[in-house]
């Protein structure tokens, strides 16, 4: 038979009475100790999943069996059996999905308020159509002229029954009953092909919903193969030991099927909804070699195979698993993305707020409770004159006593006139610094609201400059704040030279940053901490296109791990002392500048995101009307958002975990939202900057990398990413 024909045929072969005597003696005899040793483990992967159709073809002639039943062939279309189906308008019929989705963006760009088009395949053909929407008024000549010589009226025939058809390549259809499942071996050199991709092992087809799916039945370690390079390309990161770590995750999950896909007929997806696998044409030697070196190795914890979720890059710090999904996991931990060697461990005290809310906390304002959905709610002038006047006494400067604090939500407009009053200043006399819309406050009749804008006290881009509008809580604490910091002995910023623990205490050795100013001999001061300090963790956003670097974000944590050469700013009671080491009260570590996985491209990223899109997206799920806050409720351990509060005009919607991501249509939860206003001052756009990819559990793909090229083994590497686990040889 030669390439291009098909057969199909009887194949019985019996089975003689001396052959089965042979059989029982086989099955009966004993078995050597060292024969018991399991064979390679079979794993099934599903390719496609109530698909339409599905082609499976090969260089070589192959076998497809139902039964009995064989067909031989280089080339099979399997679809439902199919009926009279439906005509359709479409932009042309094309034998690749890439062509059609191709065609109908271009339509999309021409028309943008033209009618919808979408990728259709037709069952019995294996072609795709851009089909457009019914009722489109479009004709197939008008888009023939138009520029899409091959659009047409074309027959799309729709499933019926539950049978399926094979259509072997210059053979006549063949249909098979339902419940049939096919099965294609692959040829004796060479591999089986779903799609045009090439795929070791053979594959199973069989009816489901209204079309087929197609399972991969493959070796575990030659599905590695096509699994480890998907997930951690060696072009882009040639480290053997991290592609070894990879392989052991990836291993560990295959080894654990999840009961969905059980259901369906297979063990695993293709997708990164499992593990992205690319059978034969993503294999790389060096990747293979470490699947090789590491075969049959999984990773367990308490005597059980953990689940072994992995991230593409982590941002700096992996989160703990019940901030992520809902249950802990002692294996899915917050991880620094940095080597463990020569780290203190400091705890602190939990801050309830954010970094403004702590540094207004050190002058004893009554700031209780003002934290995530609080500092939102309006603040009263009572509220907005204690924390006013708390900062400036503790600064030392002149207060003056503003009267009549009573009184309930207090306007942006009569806040400024407040600060003014309390910092003994006449209101209404102009004193501007640069900038425009000081001037233009000015000339409105708020001249001191113009004063804070122009002083850079007051941040005008939250929530616009309307003089009527209430002032929050948040407002009024960071004004506060901001007059602070420009004491230049609040804080104090140095590198860490000795860190340890004596008798209990935590004591830093650090180098103060002398603020470009050349010396001989760098300051060194003594710092020390029982417990009790606040304690944040910095982390810097991406930088924004086309502006300064954004401001960094400070996230409350319980536990920092300080290590020479790690920058960081802190607060004490005293001043620095010559010999004596000096208690603080507040610290905040730097962001992770030396972060394993700076070396991804998505460790870092910005997305600006409509606001009149982003809230139709919010109000599918619940009703709130147009959103004009994102307000942070809590933090994970890594600085992660676990709990947002989306804030409307109609109403708010709580999220928690993926689910905020997910519904923002960011890659992590390890951002900033800044909100851009228009000339009324409604918020237009929303500026994302945050670092990371992926949920931010487990091992951190890059971080793997950058370890591995600082001199780490795949062991260490997960020791360190699923701490409490141990390897050795799998079920």
């Amino acid at each position: 038979m030669t390439s291009g024909q098909a057969s199909a045929r009887r194949a019985v072969r019996p089975v003689g009475a001396s052959a089965l005597h042979l059989l029982c003696l086989v099955i009966l005899a004993p078995v050597p100790a060292l024969a018991q040793t399991p064979g390679p483990r079979e794993i099934r992967i599903g390719l496609a999943d109530a698909v339409p159709a599905a082609r499976i073809s090969a260089a070589a002639p192959f076998v497809l069996r139902a039964g009995e039943l064989t067909i031989e062939t280089t080339d099979a279309l399997i679809s439902p059996e199919t009926g009279a189906g439906e005509s359709v308008l479409a932009l042309g019929s094309f034998a690749g999905e890439a062509r059609a989705r191709q065609v109908a963006e271009a339509f999309r760009e021409e028309r943008p308020d033209g009618p919808g088009v979408r990728v259709r395949r037709d069952p019995e053909t294996g072609r795709y159509l851009a089909v457009l929407s019914t009722g489109s008024g479009a004709g197939a000549a008008s888009l023939r002229d138009a520029g899409f010589p091959e659009a047409g009226t074309f027959r799309i025939p729709a499933p019926r029954g539950e049978a399926l058809v094979v259509r072997p390549f210059g053979g006549s259809p063949i249909r098979f009953a339902a419940g049939v499942s096919l099965t294609a071996d692959p040829p004796a050199s060479g591999f089986l092909e779903w799609e045009g991709s090439p795929y070791r092992g053979s594959f199973t087809v069989f009816r489901s919903g209204e079309g087929v799916t197609v399972v991969n039945r493959t070796n575990l370690e030659e599905y590695l193969f096509g699994v480890v390079p998907r997930e951690l390309p060696p072009d882009l990161f040639p480290e053997i030991e991290a592609l070894k770590a990879q392989a052991l995750a990836a291993r560990t999950y295959a080894l654990t099927p999840r009961d969905a896909y059980l259901r369906r007929g297979y063990d695993l997806c293709a997708g990164p909804a499992c593990q992205v696998y690319g059978g034969v044409a993503a294999e790389h030697p060096l990747s293979t070699a470490a699947i090789r070196e590491t075969a049959g190795e999984a990773i367990f914890h308490d005597g059980q195979l953990i689940d072994a979720l992995y991230t593409a890059s982590c941002g700096g710090y992996t989160e703990n698993a019940e901030n992520v999904f809902s249950n802990p996991t002692p294996y899915l931990v917050a991880r620094a993305c940095i080597r463990e060697g020569g780290g203190v461990r400091l705890e602190g005290a939990p801050a309830d707020g954010p970094l403004d809310a702590a540094l207004v906390r050190l002058t004893g304002a009554p700031i209780s409770g003002w934290n995530g959905a609080g500092l939102s709610g309006p603040a009263t002038r009572e509220d907005a004159a204690s924390v006013v006047s708390a900062a400036v006494r503790w600064l030392g400067l002149r207060s003056c006593d503003p009267g009549g604090t009573s009184g309930g939500a207090l306007s942006l407009g009569a806040f400024g006139r407040l600060v003014e009053e309390i910092r003994c200043r006449e209101p209404g006399v102009p004193a501007l610094g640069p900038g425009p819309d000081g001037g233009e406050l000015a000339r409105e009749g708020e001249p001191a609201l113009g004063r804070l804008l122009a002083e850079g006290l007051l941040d005008p881009s939250e929530r616009g400059l309307d003089p009527a509008r209430s002032v929050s809580r948040r407002e009024v604490i960071r004004v506060a704040a901001s007059l602070l910091r420009r004491d230049g002995a609040l804080f104090r910023r140095g590198q860490i030279r000795e860190v340890a623990v004596l008798d209990g205490w935590v004591r830093i050795t650090l180098e103060e940053d002398a603020g470009g100013i050349a010396r001989d001999e760098p300051p060194l001061i003594r710092l020390e901490s029982r417990g009790g300090a606040f304690l944040f963790r910095e982390i810097r956003p991406t930088r924004t296109p086309g502006r300064d670097d954004p401001p960094p974000l400070a996230v409350p944590t319980g536990v920092l791990r300080l290590r020479v050469g790690d920058f960081v700013r802190y607060h004490a009671a005293a001043g620095p002392a010559a010999d004596e080491p000096v208690p603080f009260d507040l610290l905040v570590l730097e962001d992770l500048g030396d972060a394993e996985d700076r070396f991804s491209r998505q460790s870092s990223w910005f997305v600006p995101k409509n606001n009149t899109d982003l809230s139709a997206a919010v109000n599918e799920v619940k009703s709130i009307g147009r959103i004009v806050a994102l307000e942070p409720l809590e933090f994970g351990a890594s600085g992660r958002i676990v709990r947002l509060e989306i804030v409307g005009t109609a109403g708010s919607l709580e999220l928690r975990g993926l689910r905020i991501r997910r519904l923002l249509g960011l890659a992590e939860n390890l951002f900033r939202a800044e909100p851009r206003r228009g000339e009324d001052g409604e918020v237009t756009e929303w500026w994302f900057s945050g670092r990371g990819w992926g949920h931010g559990l487990g091992l951190c793909q890059a971080g793997a990398y950058g370890m591995a090229a600082a001199g780490a083994d795949y062991r260490e590497i997960l020791a360190h990413y699923y701490p409490g686990t141990e390897i050795r040889p799998g079920p």
